[in-house]
């Protein structure tokens, strides 16, 4: 790197930014989007839209942002789409994906780097040792360089869990007599902003990621899927009704048994649904939200399609909640889920029986 480029970093104290790019980012930044483009064989604004789709900001016409390595990938991902192996439109959606989705695990690793630094801080404040142990912001250059290698290989890995079992569940709805049927659930924190207006900042994380970690246990331990996370709520989708119900039951009972979170809302409902970019839309996916405002802590209320899948099942039992006006749905006959004759007794989720 130039002697003058770091002169020029320093004098501007984005020195650390300099050293983040010098670590992370593979080769010199020489081209411009125009050079891009040339050595790509496309015009500009077809790199503009993948970059926008990648999720990053636009640089200025003679700005020099790109390497060879930008060059590299591109250059492979024009090609997918020239091939006809990717229709263009279809390689902007996954881009799109993709970007949001590496934007938050980077975010997370810097946010959880940064959050460690502000715990060293604060035990150093109440040692008597007089260390000071505070983070030089351009050890964060250091630690991103350390973390990539590791990082990379569980994307990787990560991704060719997740595409497996996506694929599976695509073989699944295409050979099940319903179709695109799924059950979709939303699980809704009771009461989170009126604790949260009385929680500090960690305490504030440490709930939310104590919901996190118990959404996730008990969804995909029961072969669900969880689609988002929503702050105090979480989507998921199962193919099984009766897992679906499970999910529900099992959750609403580790919340009730979780001296801080309070209390749990559930909302399901099952039917057709459009698939998308990853995420799930129609009428089912509102109805169920909807659902998931109704009652008290505790409350699982289905909608009447889900009902009929489950009824005959001891494990559970349905009581008609009559006929209930939901916000932008209407009328719709809502039921209340409970646990039947021959409850199953899961293990304690660990976050609900804290030592």
């Amino acid at each position: 790197m130039p002697t003058e480029t770091i002169d020029e970093a320093e004098a501007a104290g984005t020195a650390e930014l300099l050293a983040i790019d010098a670590v992370v980012l593979p080769g010199r930044a020489k081209l411009t989007i125009d050079d891009l483009a040339t050595k790509v064989g496309v015009e500009p604004d077809v790199v503009r839209s993948f970059w926008r789709a990648l999720g990053f900001v636009d640089t200025d016409d003679d700005e020099r942002s790109f390497t060879k390595h930008d060059v590299t990938i591109l250059k492979s991902l024009v090609a997918l789409t020239q091939d006809g192996l990717v229709d263009p439109v279809i390689a902007l959606q996954v881009s799109r994906v993709i970007g949001m989705s590496l934007a938050n695990v980077a975010t997370a690793v810097v946010d959880a780097g940064a959050a460690r630094s502000v715990e060293r801080r604060e035990a150093a404040a109440d040692s008597d040792d007089g260390d000071d142990v505070a983070d030089d912001p351009s050890a964060l250059a250091v630690r991103a360089g350390e973390l990539l290698p590791f990082m990379s290989e569980v994307i990787d890995y990560s991704f060719r869990r997740h595409l497996r079992a996506a694929a599976r569940r695509r073989v699944l709805l295409a050979s099940s007599p319903g179709g695109e049927t799924q059950v979709i659930g939303f699980a809704d924190l009771v009461r989170f902003t009126e604790l949260s207006l009385h929680l500090d900042d960690r305490e504030l994380a440490d709930l939310v990621g104590r919901f996190d970690s118990l959404v996730h246990d008990v969804v995909v331990g029961n072969e669900g899927r969880i689609v988002k996370m929503i702050g105090d709520a979480a989507m998921f989708s199962v193919l099984d009704p009766v897992q679906g119900a499970l999910i529900a039951l099992e959750l609403t009972d580790a919340v009730e048994r979780d001296p801080i979170l309070g209390g749990l809302r559930v909302g399901m409902a099952s039917g057709p649904i459009l698939a998308r970019d990853g995420d799930l839309y129609g009428p089912v996916v509102n109805t169920a939200s909807r659902l998931a405002s109704i009652g008290r802590a505790g409350a699982i209320n289905v909608n009447q399609s889900l009902r009929d899948e489950l009824t005959g099942d001891r494990r559970f039992t349905l009581r008609s909640l009559g006929q209930r006006n939901l916000r932008h749905i209407g009328e719709m006959r809502v039921y209340r889920l409970r646990h039947g004759s021959m409850r199953r007794h899961p293990a304690a989720h660990p976050a609900a029986n804290p030592e």
